[in-house]
């Protein structure tokens, strides 16, 4: 029984992961890596957005996919995951295996975090972090050690094959890249953004 059911289970999942595609657009995309925290930041203004993406206690799996006694990021490009209902993604996983509790700014919750392409001779962003004119936005998550956040991010497609990687901005003193990996993406890419709707008067972002 229990065998039918974990077939039946991988099944509807590769069904799933079938009925989604990649993402094909002509814009940079906005960041969309939120996560939570284990400390609370008390020295911020408060009143931000909280993400409930708490860092998870490292297991064997990440032990396995990362190097010792280091912050880092592991793109697992060859992952399969969903991004949202209709769009297929990849696991992205921050690691913290280093003997401090690492801080990181973020605007409501989200990191500065987001994608490069490697593209006439240098690397250029193709994801870009909008800008909050409330105060209260910014703040700090803490990740402590022996601990990882777990984020999905969208495969693309398009018509350039290129390599990419991922940049998280920690302080102004630390920068960190994760490992390059092959995709494909659009020109337009690299210079329009993708701009956001208001919602509502008290909206923070207007790009």
């Amino acid at each position: 029984m229990k065998k039918i059911i974990i077939t039946t289970i991988w099944i509807f999942i590769s069904q799933l992961v079938i009925s989604q595609n990649c993402l094909d657009v002509k814009f940079k995309l906005r960041g969309y890596f939120y996560a939570g925290t284990s400390q609370t930041d008390s020295i911020a203004a408060g009143g931000f957005y909280e993400d409930q993406n708490s860092p998870k206690t490292i297991d064997n799996k990440i032990n396995r996919l990362s190097s010792d006694e280091k912050f880092q990021i592991i793109a697992k490009n060859d992952s399969i995951s969903e991004f949202s209902t209709d769009i297929k993604g990849f696991k992205v996983f921050v690691i913290n295996k280093t003997d401090s509790i690492v801080k990181l700014p973020a605007q409501d919750s989200r990191l500065y975090l987001k994608r490069q392409v490697f593209y006439n001779d240098k690397w250029r962003d193709i994801e870009y972090l909008p800008s909050s004119w409330c105060g209260n936005s910014y703040h700090s998550v803490f990740i402590k050690p022996n601990e990882y956040w777990d984020f999905n991010a969208p495969c693309l497609t398009g018509k350039i094959e290129a390599k990419f990687r991922f940049e998280l901005y920690v302080n102004e003193n630390l920068i960190i890249y994760s490992n390059e990996f092959s995709g494909n993406f659009n020109k337009k890419q690299l210079i329009k953004e993708q701009g956001h709707k208001l919602v509502g008067l008290m909206d923070p972002y207007n790009n």
